[in-house]
This record gives structure tokens, sequence and C-alpha cells, in this order.
């Protein structure tokens, strides 16, 4: 292309209806729609609240500042907040109320999400709350970004133009939210919280709507609604059981509850009951509690419960997770998963539980505290701790059954565990969508475990669970889990478990682009095994130090690497794990310049892979075997080789390889003279790339359309995409980086 034409190409990006240009078009021109056309709008608001009563003033200042909202300088967020920080005073109600009745001004759809700011659980962090926005947005798994300004800016970006509400429920603080915000006027974000979110308030524009107690009369109007004229007939038990009630709705929620539930006895009399039970808790623990109210109602209720029922409630407040299915349920209660059903559903009806949009159960916080306290008080130790290990034994024989059905071919590399009693997973769908619902709560075990004689699921679930942190981008959890396991390893006095743990460190890290610190863990795991004769343990560890040393460019000490780890594999009969090294080295006989050797170790790679049944390592051996052949200039084989490759990865849903084999693709059909179509191929490699947060690969898809913009003549075009990569290889302290300095310095003279 001619440098004139080159000044009249045209790129576009971001959606479009209909696009007229007068004259020629020249370059690319690639529309991405924000959201596929199939997916559907989120509108992910719990049910809104039975009876919700009155309100209206605050209701008033919402609808206020939704109108402000279409102004030139619209407000960025609400923040709810009880004046007093007091729970139970209603504030989630509230604020999906709300979100209900203006639910039509934005046709582009509601998004959810409870934080859990304040309870017994870790609060959800802002990178796995962005997440899920971007699945519910359309954003697949795989495409997800790994850092959370990344997350972020791709939020905002989905977002841009569009008019959706955003929830954000219980938030423990303002940088808890900050990386929540949307960048456009059009959308509008609500916010609740204890706390008042001053940093919110101050510095990113945000109003407060303060909620307090409910008035007396609204208090009784509630009741009204809930029970009916049986408050009119008695209204001085009314007026006491508001007062006992400490005039907050949830707990007037549950008090009407228990006068449905016993119609034969007056409002006077569960009054009466109700202040009695207040001087019972006064008595126990006589210091000033601001929720005295709301636990009384509790233990009011509590007590009213059937003795099975009872029991149920307050084992639940052992369970790990933010929330619960069925199954997990019954295998707490030690019954089955229809009866367990039944007695959640029992207890949703007396307020206890809740029922999620997601068709499983949660806790209010503060009930979950007071199920914990019950279970606490009324089971015996022993009791506690074989409920607590009849569950943790259920979730790591199911942990294990899914990674079985989704990586069959390394089982050896996992502990093995029984798998009795484990919940029924078919297939690899059932397998990963267990693993999604439940990594809350085995995490939530790890951290539980791991400073106590039951460390040993903490260091189980670190190997169980590495392959799928890892091929799911789930790093952070990776990280926080394996920081668990070596903690419990260095308690326990276990140096093969610190091994482990610190191998499975040093793995996430160098996925995270952070080699140095990938060095550190890995040569640490080496140092940890090597006392006590490991040698699978010490073969992972020097097999993955010689890829990140292959990355850093510290090629002779990789291949020593890799040579002792492949000499382990094959003493141990490891054929994967001999495979991987093989591949590895001739990763790093492509960078010395030895091409042939290249070959021949990846296709031996390539054997064993096919041998074991190892789809997903195949499909990175075909890729790998086609870089060494586009040294060879042997391009038409290379293209097969990755179109083959990128053919095994859109079967595994391996975005990362996906990537890779696009920018092979991209290279040969550059040098196959194809060149309409490697712009396409580098830009979608380039996007996933990304999305995943592979910044290698990403640095990669810059080089090929720099090259590509350099051969066109399109200067500028190609010294912006080199010093992209340039920017990104840098940050990892990558070689490439005199590679590209070389291109740059050819485009000046």
């Amino acid at each position: 292309m001619a440098r004139d034409d080159a000044d009249r190409a045209n790129e576009m990006s971001g959606m479009a209806g209909t696009v007229v240009q007068a004259g020629s078009i020249a370059g690319g021109v690639h529309l991405h729609p924000t959201q596929p056309a199939s997916q559907s709008l989120p509108h992910e608001l719990p049910p809104d609240v039975h009876a919700f009563t009155d309100r209206v003033e605050q209701l008033e200042q919402l609808d206020l500042l939704l109108a402000a909202s279409d102004q030139p300088t619209p407000t960025a967020a609400v923040v709810i907040s009880a004046v007093s920080g007091t729970p139970g005073v209603g504030k989630t109600a509230f604020a999906i109320h709300w979100a209900h009745r203006v639910s039509e001004r934005f046709p582009d759809g509601q998004l959810y999400v409870n934080l859990r700011g304040f309870g017994p659980h870790t609060p959800v962090s802002a990178a796995d709350a962005l997440a899920g926005f971007l699945r519910s947005l359309g954003v697949p798994s795989e495409d997800l970004p790994l850092d959370v300004d990344e997350r972020a800016a791709r939020f905002r970006s989905l977002l841009a133009g569009r008019r959706i509400l955003i929830v954000l429920d219980n938030a423990a603080g303002p940088e808890q939210v900050r990386p929540l915000l949307p960048g456009t006027s059009s959308c509008v974000v609500l916010v609740t919280s204890r706390s008042v979110l001053q940093g919110l308030v101050s510095r990113d524009g945000a109003r407060r709507v303060n909620l307090d107690l409910l008035p007396p009369e609204q208090a009784i109007d509630l009741l009204r609604m809930l029970i009916g004229a049986r408050v009119d007939a008695e209204p001085d038990a009314v007026a006491t059981l508001v007062q006992e009630c400490g005039r907050l709705p949830l707990a007037l929620r549950i008090a009407a509850d228990l006068a449905e539930m016993n119609p034969e006895a007056t409002l006077a009399e569960l009054a009466g009951d109700l202040e009695n039970e207040q001087e019972r808790l006064a008595a126990l623990d006589p210091g000033d509690d601001p929720v005295t109210a709301v636990r009384a109602v509790f233990s009011w209720s509590y007590r009213n419960l059937p003795a099975e029922q009872a029991r149920a409630f307050r084992l639940l407040g052992l369970h790990p997770g933010r929330d619960f299915e069925p199954v997990s349920a019954a295998v707490l209660f030690g019954t089955t998963s229809l009866r367990a059903r039944r007695l959640l559903d029992s207890l949703v009806r007396s307020h206890l539980v809740e029922r999620t949009r997601t068709g499983r159960y949660q806790m209010h916080d503060l009930i979950r505290v007071y199920a914990a306290d019950l279970a606490k008080n009324e089971e015996s130790a022993g009791e506690q701790e074989a409920v607590r290990r009849r569950l943790f034994d259920f979730f790591l024989a199911t942990a294990s059954v899914a990674m079985d059905i989704l990586y069959p071919q390394e089982s050896d590399r996992r502990p093995r565990v029984p798998t009795e009693g484990a919940a029924p997973l078919a297939d690899d769908t059932q397998a990963v969508q267990w693993l999604e619902a439940e990594r809350a709560a085995l995490l939530a075990m790890a951290a539980h475990t791991s400073h106590s004689s039951w460390a040993i699921f903490t260091v189980a679930l670190s190997t169980i669970l590495y392959r799928f942190l890892d091929s799911h981008g789930h790093f952070e959890d990776a990280v926080t889990l394996h920081t668990a396991a070596m903690a419990a390893g260095q308690e326990r006095d276990e140096p093969v478990a610190v091994g482990r743990a610190l191998h499975n460190l040093g793995s996430v890290y160098q996925r995270l682009g952070r080699y140095q610190e990938a060095v550190a863990y890995l040569e640490q795991s080496l140092a940890s095994t090597r006392q006590v004769g490991q040698p699978m343990v010490e073969a992972f560890a020097l097999s993955d130090l010689g890829l990140v040393f292959t990355l850093l460019g510290r090629y002779d000490a990789a291949l020593a690497h890799l040579s002792t780890a492949l000499q382990l594999f094959e003493r141990e009969g490891d054929r994967t794990g001999s495979g991987q090294a093989l591949n590895n080295m001739g990763l790093v006989l492509i960078r010395l310049g030895r091409f042939d050797e290249a070959v021949g170790h990846i296709q031996q790679a390539l054997t064993v892979f096919r041998e074991t049944n190892d789809g997903p390592r195949e499909g990175y051996a075909l890729n790998d075997v086609g870089m060494a052949l586009q040294r060879l200039g042997r391009f038409s084989e290379a293209h097969d080789h990755h179109n083959e490759a990128l053919t095994f990865a859109k079967g595994t849903g391996d975005r990362a390889l996906v990537a890779a084999a696009l920018n092979g693709l991209g290279n040969t059909s550059r040098q196959l003279a194809r060149t309409d179509l490697v712009l396409d191929l580098h830009e979608e490699a380039l996007e996933i790339a990304q999305g995943i947060g592979d910044r290698y690969e990403e640095a990669q898809a810059c080089e090929g359309v720099a090259s590509l913009y350099q051969l066109n003549g399109n200067i500028d075009s190609a010294r912006t995409y080199w010093l992209r990569a340039r920017v990104i290889y840098a940050d990892l302290g990558a070689p490439e980086v005199e590679e590209v300095d070389q291109h740059v310095r050819e485009l000046e003279s």
C-alpha cells in the first residue's frame, strides 16, 4: 500500500448502525459489537419486598436525584446509609423497592451484587463483583481480564452510552465501590452500607440518603399490612410490640410472622413474650448492644421453631459459604436433599433464610452470626466437629470428582480422597458450574482450616484446585489459597506441602507476568522439597522455573533446569511431565536459533500428549511446532499447525491458546502474502489477550500488527504498535525489547 493510501486507511471499532463513507476505503473496517445480539439484557434485581411501608420522604429524595442524573453534571452515585449504622433498618429493602419503581427508566437492564461488606465472611472483592457484572453483560468467563483495573475499564466501556441501573448492596467502604462506578452519566448507581461512605461522597460526587428507625406510625402500618385487623384490635399491645422490636423493619417482619403462625395467641401475649426475651438477653449480656432488639426477635422466633427446623437453622451457622444449596445443606443436616430443601423452605417462610435469584439460599449477616452463636452454645464440641468434618469431606470429595472429569490426564498429580457422598456431576459443564458456584465456600473452608488441626483440607484443596483456578483465570483466589496452604504446611512442619504450595504460587505469578516473584517462589519450592527427597514436586518446580527463565531470556539456565526436570519425570514415569519438559525445551531451542532441534523436541512432546489423550497440551504443542517451522521458512506447514492448534483451543475453551494460535496464523499469513487476513487475525488475538490479561500474547499481537503496517509503508502506525509491544516487554523484563528496538531503528533509517 502506498504512503498516501495508508494515510486514508480506516479503522473503526465499537458500535455502529448505518455507516456511509464517500470515496474509497483502504485498510480494515472492524465492527465489534459490545454485546452479542443473542445476549439478553441483565435484570438482576431481587424480588421487591412484600408490604413495603412509607419512607415517602427518602423515596422522593431518590426520585429527585434520578431526575438530576439527566442534567449536564449528573450524580455519580447515591449512597443509602443508616444514620446510626444500625443493621436491620431496611436499607436493602428500600433500595430494591425504589429500583423496581424506576426499572422502566433503565431499558438496558439492572445489575445487582451483594458486596457483603459487613458480616462473618470476607467481603466480595471489587474484582469478583466486576467479573459477575461482565458475565452478565455478555463477556465469557474465559475472556475476563485478570487485573481489577482492566476489568473496571472493560466494564466502563461496555456501559458507555447505555442506560443501566446498578445496585451495590452492603458495601464495606469507598475502595470496594469505586472500581464499580461507570464512567457514563447514562447509568445510575445505588449503594447501601452501614458506613456513611464519606470518601465516596466527597471525592466521587455521591449523594447520601439517610434511613433511620421507622417512625412509630410507619412501624404500626407495616404490622397492619402484615397481620391485618388484629393490629387495630389491640393498639396497646401493638405499641409495646413496636417498642420491643426497636422499630426495625427486620425485627417487625419476623414478629409479624410469629403472630401469623400463632393466630390463637393475642398480640399482648406475644408482646409479653418478647419483653421477657429482651430481659433474658439483657441479663446474659448487660452491655449496650445496638442490635439487642433484633437479637431478641431472632431468639423469640428461634424458640418457636420445631426441633428439626431449629437444629437445621443453627447448623447453617457452621456453613463456610456466603450462600448454599440443598445438597451441601443436606450434608450439614445429615439428611436427604429433598428433606433439606423442605427445611430450608420452612426457614424461608420464617424469614430466617432467604432464597436468592439463582435458586440458592442465604441468610442476613446478623442472622448468620446468631445461628453461629447458637451452634457454638447448643451443640457439643464433638457434634460441631462431626458436622464440619462431614461438610468439608463433601466439599473435598466433590472438588476431586469435578477435577477428575475436567482433567483426567492429571489425576495422578492430585491427592486421592474418598469420593463417596460427593455431589453427582455428569459432565464438564456440571463440573465447572459446581466449582464456580462453590468457589467462595471452598476458599472459606480453606481459610477456616488453615490454622487448625484440619489444615490438611487447605493443603489438599491447594493441589486439587490448582489447575481449575489457573485455567479459568481466578488468579487472585489462587494466590489466596496457595498462600494459606503454604502457611498451613509451615505450621504443620510438612516440607512437601510447603514445596507444593510454593510451586503453585510461582506458577500463578508467572501467569500474572510477575517473573521475578515467580522465580523466588519456585526456587524456594526447590529448596524445600530437595531436603526431603520429593522428586516429583522438584520436577514440577524445575520445569516451571525453566519456563520462567525462558521468558526472561536466561536460556542456559532454562535448558539446565528443564533437562534435570525431564530426567526426574522419566525416572518417575510421569509421561505428562516428560512431555511438558520436552515442549518447554523446544521453546528455548527456538530462541537459541536451533530450529530443527526445536521441532524434534516438540514433536516428541506432541507424541506423548497424543498417547496420554491430553488435548489441551496437544494444542499448545501444535502451535509451538508452528512457531519453529516459521523460523525454518516452512510457512505453509506452520500455517497448518497453527490452524490445527486453533481448532484444539476452541474445542477446549482455552482462550490463551486461541490468542497464540491467531498470532501464529497472522504471522504465517503475512509471509504467505495473504495480507487481507493478517490484520483481522492479530486484532482478534489482541482483543482476546487483553481480555484475559495475557500480556505476552498482547505484545505478540502488537508485533504482528506493527509488522504488517511496516510492510505496507504505514510508518506512523507501525511505530505506534512497535512501541506498544516494547512497553509490555519492558514491564515483563522480557528479552524481546532488544528486537523491538531494532525494528524501531529500522523505521527511522
